[in-house]
């Protein structure tokens, strides 16, 4: 993804309207943006939106970076969604969490 086009996604993320925000985190995990990590990681921490928030979690386990580990950790400890939890789950095993980790957890397979 050309730099110039990075920046608007940033700016979405940031946007009132959960559904821009939840578009943005999506197409920052499918475009495997690294440099989104921070911003993901902080979204999943504290908006209030779950579709959002499990977004984010979807987009950190496309990414694969191993220092998402530790805050999906959080997330999975302090989420009630379940659809978020489902989604964190996920991600953490996409980082090589094994299934005996974390209850819950469950295998997933590469797109």
């Amino acid at each position: 993804m050309p730099a110039g086009s990075r920046e608007p996604l940033f700016e979405k993320l940031r946007d009132r309207d959960a559904v821009v925000r939840r578009q943005a985190a999506y197409e920052m995990g499918t475009s495997k943006l690294k440099e989104a990590v921070r911003e993901l990681i902080a979204v999943l921490a504290d908006d209030a939106s779950a579709p959002v928030r499990r977004a984010a979690a979807e987009a950190l386990g496309k990414i694969g970076d191993p220092s998402a580990r530790g805050p999906l950790e959080r997330a999975l400890r302090g989420e009630r969604d379940e659809a978020v939890r489902a989604a964190v789950s996920a991600a953490l095993a996409r980082l090589g969490a094994s299934t005996g980790d974390y209850p819950g957890i469950l295998p997933v397979s590469e797109e």
